[in-house]
């Protein structure tokens, strides 16, 4: 199945445009981050890559459509599950800090991020796949993601 997903650019809002789009974290996906360590660790010296960033986010995306197709999970819970996870990876690996982005993020705000650009991802790789509730949530998030855009200037 992994041979189906490709690594080409999103048709929605990349993450970082998505986040700074919606005021980073403003949708309403409830993604819920465990806090980082609390380790004493240096901050790495670059913030996480893009391509990074593009990795963690197709890896969460091809989990969740196999958990949603082979074992049933709703498409809701892996996408956030897998959001959570990414954020967890930025948050304490990288200090929060996103290429492209001035500002630490929050933990949740990373995984609402992460959200939307799974979403597309899972929308590309196995959509077709999916049960209806699993793609009335995808359809969900994409209107609700283009609306954010559109009524604040970054939309078509």
């Amino acid at each position: 199945m992994i041979a189906s997903y490709s690594v080409r650019k999103l048709h929605l809002a990349s993450l970082t445009t998505a986040l700074l789009a919606l005021g980073v974290g403003s949708l309403p996906v409830q993604a819920q981050v465990a806090p980082a360590p609390t380790a004493t660790t240096a901050a790495p010296a670059k913030p996480a890559s893009r391509e990074l960033i593009n990795t963690l986010t197709l890896v969460g995306a091809v989990n969740a459509c196999e958990l949603a197709i082979n074992s049933k999970v709703p498409v809701q819970t892996a996408v956030i599950s897998g959001a959570n996870s990414v954020a967890f990876a930025i948050s304490s690996v990288y200090n929060s800090q996103i290429e492209g982005i001035s500002a630490s993020l929050k933990p949740e705000q990373i995984a609402n991020g992460t959200v939307i650009e799974m979403i597309g991802r899972v929308k590309q790789g196995c959509y077709a796949k999916l049960n209806d509730t699993d793609k009335k949530y995808i359809d969900g998030v994409i209107t609700e993601v283009q609306a954010q855009l559109k009524k604040q200037g970054g939309g078509k």
